[in-house]
């Protein structure tokens, strides 16, 4: 009887056999173990009513199920629904084939031949799926290259020093937000607007929030392609058209392309790249230097690039690494940020004082203008309301609307604006320079922050008002290349690309990935966070670490992520967690409020020198545009500062 019911389970006509080699994201998104317990206790009541008496009420659902599916696999192999989406979770956190074998032999899961034909099965659904969203033609597309070293212990003489492997990985992003396909129907009109066009002789002469939606990230299969140099970003561009089902009409015209699809002539339409810095110089080299090509496609006049705001935003952290640290003598002030530096992270002076990265900048940045602020509040509110200390001003219940004018009052006071250029016309005995430097620190934290906040709350509006007052800053510091690429971004944004481009560029040049409000990411963030798990989680371990392994898992990394998230979820993982909860930072500020107390920089004493005095970089920058446009020759600063290869706390502070 419990074996005729066991077999019921266990055959075709009950629905638990998993094809590996058809293997679908659905099957696994499905999998619900509460629903799994429910079917079979339907479909064999007097089996489960055993399972109860023997394992107790409470473990039957969890225990029941488990045991359950281990006899209908050791009854028919195929019935191997549960063992498939174990055998995928073990594959996807790089459990040792040999447990996964052990594990098989025991009915536990599938084998690790099996496992790798449902990988390939997935990785198949998803360059179908990559081509039906590239051949709709509303899609953006973003890439950047990783390395990946693969070191041998026993090298050969033609692998002797090709341990160090060049790859290039890609995303696809649906284009939501109401746009069309007449609206990147632009191509020959922009090409009539160009510059590379020969036959041009002078072609040319505020808060706004995208819509919150949901942005879904197509992970696209890696490329063996070194996309350092024109010719390969030519080829990474191409294959990653490929993937999406576009070519050039030509060819495909000769070839005779069949598809389920109605393809449509991509040449007469524009397609979105995003990337960082490097990629826009490669691809608007490419483009020179086809210019002359006879048809659209091989000009590249589809290709329109959209420079990434991470590494934009790395750019103007490094800004303030140099304006306010790198300088020896800007460390030696009682009020310089070196001294808050010794407060907050007293074991790391050394690293802040030579190359530092990313994320110890961008919490530096957070956490000292937090502390500066409050001593700003601390000032303002002795010298115009009598209070001793900012405990004595909250006891006093000050109103909302008293708030926000004392808001105001220490942004004009302590800000640097236009009245910074009349104290620098004073005498002086009458000058504070200390005093005029915590100024403009005060100003480019602002800055920073501001750009950061309207970047995560997707206010497109804010964050291209932020990046006008980043670009003589960004010259200023000797970063000409990416205040020349905003301003030719921005300026092609209003007054170049038609209205429905421009919609579609500003809404789709940061994303969504998790439809949260205060969640929006560059695209070039997401594209980075995308090779962090391409070549640091997947792509499999030790002997099984190869090129062809990390290509072939590549497409799946939003798989893995989502069936580990279902394991966790079916079983009860209650270990983990993905965010930590944030430090308690109350006694490290109260340390940094007491020192600042005794020595504030926000305090007029005139007469006070400074051993280093930081440039106004608005009006610095501003002079160096003035000459560039009469032609003057700027130099590209290379001091050694942030680098702009994001590391794997670079992309994770963004998720704190």
């Amino acid at each position: 009887m419990y074996l005729q019911e066991l077999r019921g389970l266990a055959s075709e006509d009950s629905g638990w056999h998993f094809k590996a080699s058809c293997t679908s994201t659905k099957q696994l998104e499905d999998f619900n173990l509460r629903e799994m317990a429910q079917k079979m206790e339907i479909s064999a009541p007097k089996w489960w009513s055993l399972l109860g008496t023997l394992l107790g009420d409470k473990e039957t659902r969890e225990s029941g199920t488990i045991i359950t599916s281990i006899l209908m696999h050791g009854s028919n192999q195929k019935a191997n629904v549960l063992q498939s989406l174990l055998g995928l979770f073990l594959q996807s956190v790089h459990t040792p084939y040999k447990v996964i074998d052990t594990l098989a032999h025991l009915g536990i899961t599938i084998s690790a031949d099996t496992i790798n034909m449902a990988i390939q099965a997935l990785s198949a659904e998803s360059q179908n799926s990559l081509r039906r969203l590239g051949q709709s033609l509303l899609a953006s597309y973003a890439y950047d290259n990783f390395d990946v070293d693969l070191k041998s212990y026993v090298p050969t003489a033609e692998k002797s020093n090709d341990s160090l492997k060049h790859l290039t990985s890609g995303l696809l992003f649906p284009l939501a937000h109401g746009v069309t396909l007449d609206d990147l129907k632009c191509s020959r009109e922009l090409w009539g607007k160009s510059a590379l066009n020969p036959q041009v002789d002078n072609p040319h002469a505020p808060h706004q929030h995208i819509p919150l939606v949901k942005t879904p990230i197509f992970a696209a299969r890696a490329m063996d392609v070194n996309n350092s140099t024109v010719s390969g970003n030519i080829e990474a561009v191409n294959a990653l058209l490929r993937q999406g089902g576009i070519e050039d009409p030509a060819v495909m015209l000769e070839a005779n392309y069949s598809s389920d699809v109605d393809l449509l002539d991509a040449s007469q339409y524009v397609i979105l790249i995003h990337g960082d810095l490097g990629t826009g110089e490669q691809l608007q080299a490419a483009q020179l230097r086809r210019s002359i090509e006879s048809t659209a496609w091989n000009r590249l006049q589809h290709v329109v690039f959209i420079p990434g705001l991470f590494h934009l935003k790395m750019a103007c952290a490094d800004v303030l690494w140099r304006c306010f640290i790198q300088p020896s003598a800007a460390r030696e002030d009682e009020t310089s940020l070196m001294c808050d530096i010794a407060q907050l992270r007293p074991k790391e002076t050394g690293i802040y004082s030579t190359k530092l990265g990313f994320r110890r900048m961008h919490q530096l940045i957070g956490h000292a203008g937090t502390c500066r602020r409050l001593d700003c509040w601390r000032v303002h509110a002795e010298t115009t309301r009598g209070f001793d200390n900012l405990e004595s001003f909250a006891l006093s219940k000050p109103k909302l609307d008293d708030l926000k004018r004392m808001a105001d009052e220490v942004a004009c006071t302590y800000v640097a604006r236009h009245k910074l250029q009349r104290m620098h016309r004073e005498q002086d005995n009458k000058r504070d320079l200390q005093f005029e430097n915590a100024l403009l620190l005060n100003k480019y934290f602002l800055l920073y922050e501001e750009l950061s906040y309207a970047m995560n709350h997707g206010d497109i509006g804010r964050t291209e008002t932020c990046i006008m007052s980043w670009i003589p800053i960004l010259k200023a510091t000797g970063k000409h290349k990416y205040a020349t690429h905003m301003t030719n971004f921005l300026f092609n944004i209003h007054c170049v690309y038609p209205p429905g481009l421009r919609c579609a560029i500003r809404y789709h040049i940061l994303i969504n990935p998790t439809g949260h409000p205060a969640k929006w990411r560059a695209v070039d963030w997401c594209i980075e966070l995308n090779n962090l798990f391409t070549k640091v989680k997947n792509g499999g371990k030790g002997s099984n670490r190869l090129v062809e392994r990390i290509i072939t898992e590549s497409p799946l990394v939003e798989v893995y992520r989502g069936l580990q998230a279902s394991v966790q979820q079916n079983f009860g993982h209650t270990h983990l967690a993905t965010n930590h909860s944030p430090p308690d930072m109350r006694k490290t500020y109260a340390k940094v409020q007491e020192r600042l107390a005794l020595n504030s920089p926000h305090k007029m004493l005139p007469g006070r020198k400074s051993r280093y005095q930081v440039d106004d970089l608005g009006d610095k920058g501003r002079e160096m545009m003035d000459k560039a446009v009469r032609g003057v020759t700027l130099v590209e600063n290379d001091t050694d500062g942030i680098e702009e290869k994001s590391a794997a706390d670079d992309i994770i502070v963004e998720l704190i």
